[in-house]
């Protein structure tokens, strides 16, 4: 089991994680020596790690750690260095700072959120995902989706209409979830739930349209 959940930890997050890291560490090697020294300190505490809630917020916060230890490290040889260039020193210090501002997991979240986002707008059947980058990408009305689409303006609402459905239900992990009570009332008026559509676009556009507008 741990195997399989650090296996696609790895493969879900290496390059992110490479790519937050070349923002500090400006050598590629040393970039990725830290992170990969972030999955093997996972898995040498996997029976602990692979059980949070939020492993993905871990690293986050792990692999800023890394970069700040190594940055100080880098600091501390420049000081007693005399070769070193004081332009390097306050860059070092730069770096330091803004990392130490750095809310790493908050961040990658956000990360997680926007390519979790993306992945579900690529799914969309071809049609429907045009009409739905066209309305919210390129901020184009009804009308001239229709025109430029040569489909009627019922058509682009019907397309929109299976666009958020489907959107909901890929990024249901990412939504506020119905509370208990919310669904028991729900449920006790099943006639007037069926004469409404399975969700409200007013609600879809608060919850995750401002992630991609």
């Amino acid at each position: 089991m741990f195997n399989t959940r650090f296996s696609e930890l790895y493969l879900n997050n290496y390059f992110r994680m490479l790519k937050i890291a070349k923002v500090y560490i400006s050598e590629h090697e040393e970039a990725e020596n830290i992170v990969h020294d972030v999955f093997v300190s996972i898995w040498e505490h996997r029976d602990h790690v692979l059980n949070m809630d939020n492993v993905e917020g871990y690293m986050a916060v792990s692999l800023k750690n890394k970069c700040l230890d190594y940055l100080k490290h880098l600091l501390h040889v420049a000081e007693y260095a005399d070769h070193v260039s004081e332009a390097l020193r306050d860059d070092l210090t730069n770096k330091i700072n803004s990392l130490n501002y750095y809310d790493a997991a908050a961040y990658y979240d956000n990360e997680v959120i926007n390519n979790a986002v993306r992945d579900a707008i690529e799914g969309l059947p071809p049609r429907c995902r045009q009409v739905f980058l066209y309305s919210r990408r390129d901020h184009l009305k009804n009308a001239e989706i229709a025109e430029r689409m040569g489909i009627s303006e019922n058509t682009v609402e019907a397309q929109m209409t299976i666009a958020f459905r489907k959107l909901r239900i890929a990024l249901s992990p990412f939504l506020p979830q119905t509370s208990k009570k919310q669904q028991k009332a729900t449920n006790s008026d099943v006639k007037e739930s069926r004469k409404r559509p399975i969700f409200h676009e007013k609600s879809v556009k608060k919850e995750v349209l401002p992630i991609f507008v």
